[in-house]
């Protein structure tokens, strides 16, 4: 599991452009085959989520399908879905997921439909479809055993973001080492000793902690596994990076962190009452739509290490599929093409979702959307970066990948509550996790 998902070896290549190349011939195509029937949609609060459920009826007038969609947030949204394929339900048709973190158990588990003979069926894929201009990676991660189990929806990752307003009203620099994330924020919450802020948020919900965990980790020199591929949590750098996270939170973070993820932590910095964070790049959008926030908002890549130069941040992307016990394959199938086409995508951008397809990233729209602001150019920039360098491994060495991030936000919170030290904690977490192979 580890040697195929170390590192997004390929995501480059979504902004490097290129040529076409169809799936399907060139002939009439039948976007109305399906007329009359009607999908359900289980899918994760998320800016994609949120425009599909918007332009549904566009899908409806388009090919005559019609779209029942239910948005819930990412813990109740997983609980959710296990509960219904595990009953093997024919209830919905359609599943967002993230390849990364469930595609083997998933798999194993037989919940994804296989893809591979609609995308090379004439009949079955719009001859403009162009599977290939996804970037390869994105295309190798929504593939399993050599089966297609979904199309890519997005790339993003975490990404630092600060109020310069806040910075620069105390007189403090803006961090440009990640040492120097602990320093500004002290600097910050004597300056702010009022409470009219909050120095620093970040998700603190123990499976969501490993995603905004794992950079600091990475950047000072730690891992999550050792070198012979064991559970590295307990490495003396490894342990630097979880303490640094953990004490931002529990000296410099919001009453109730535990329960946090990523709804309050961009509530927070929309309205202008959060210094800095490191949250997603996905909730660039939600963050733009609050006044002001276009013009005191920096945002970047989490800040190298000082004393390492290493900066490796997560990239992924969230993937759509099709539930293996649908009765709806085909049409669900239409969806995908649809969801995911160019003109989707392009449109699409301007809620902050990252376009995963190579002519739509490279392409006029995106462009001239992103020269119209600079913090928008500053998004995209941070996008190609973490495109480049990021890894998806944000997991201790196991298969059992949601197990294993649950233990590790565990431990996490331990830390940040109190209740143990990181060191104390993080070999707590590789003996913990060594028991689930």
């Amino acid at each position: 599991m580890r040697k195929t998902t170390a590192t997004w070896l390929a995501a480059a290549t979504l902004f490097a452009g290129l040529a076409p190349i169809g799936t399907a011939s060139a002939q009439a195509f039948n976007w109305k085959q399906h007329d009359g029937q009607t999908l359900n949609l289980l899918l994760n609060n998320h800016p994609w989520s949120q425009a599909v459920r918007e332009m549904a009826g566009e899908f409806t007038a388009k090919t005559g399908i019609r779209l029942r969609v239910e948005i819930f947030n990412e813990e109740q949204f997983r609980a959710r879905l296990t509960t219904m394929m595990q009953a093997r339900s024919s209830d919905f048709d359609v599943f967002m997921s993230l390849k990364f973190r469930e595609g083997a158990t998933w798999d194993k588990a037989g919940w994804y439909a296989n893809l591979s003979p609609l995308l090379a069926s004439t009949s079955a894929t719009a001859p403009e479809f162009n599977f290939n201009d996804f970037g390869e990676g994105l295309r190798k991660a929504e593939t399993i055993n050599g089966k297609l189990v979904g199309l890519p929806i997005n790339l993003e990752g975490p990404l630092f973001y600060w109020n310069k307003e806040i910075f620069s009203k105390c007189n403090v620099a803006e961090p440009m080492f990640i040492e120097e994330i602990p320093e500004a924020a002290a600097k910050l919450k004597a300056c702010s000793a009022k409470g009219d802020a909050t120095v620093w948020a970040a998700r603190g919900i123990r499976g969501a902690i490993p995603y905004a965990l794992s950079a600091f980790m990475y950047n000072q020199g730690g891992d999550f596994a050792t070198p012979d591929g064991k559970p590295g949590l307990c490495q003396a750098n490894s342990v630097k990076g979880v303490e640094m996270y953990a004490n931002l939170l529990k000296d410099f973070g919001p009453p109730g962190a535990a329960n946090h993820t990523f709804t309050q932590v961009i509530e927070m910095l929309g309205q202008g009452r959060l210094a800095m964070t490191h949250e997603s790049s996905n909730e660039f959008s939600n963050v733009m739509k609050f006044p002001g926030r276009s013009s005191d908002i920096g945002l970047k890549v989490l800040p190298k290490g000082k004393a390492t130069g290493i900066s490796k941040p997560i990239v992924f992307g969230w993937g759509i599929s099709v539930s293996n016990y649908s009765t709806k394959k085909e049409a669900a199938w239409m969806f995908l093409q649809w969801a995911t086409s160019a003109e989707m995508q392009t449109r699409l951008v301007k809620n902050g979702v990252a376009p995963p397809r190579s002519s739509v990233f490279n392409g006029p729209e995106f462009k001239a959307w992103t020269a119209e602001l600079p913090i928008r150019q500053q998004w995209a920039n941070a996008l190609v970066e973490i495109s480049k360098t990021g890894t998806s491994v944000s997991f201790p060495p196991t298969e059992r990948v949601i197990e294993a991030r649950e233990i590790v936000g565990g431990g996490v919170q331990k830390v940040f509550l109190g209740q143990a030290s990181a060191k104390d904690a993080m070999c707590q977490v590789d003996a913990d996790v060594a028991k689930l192979n």
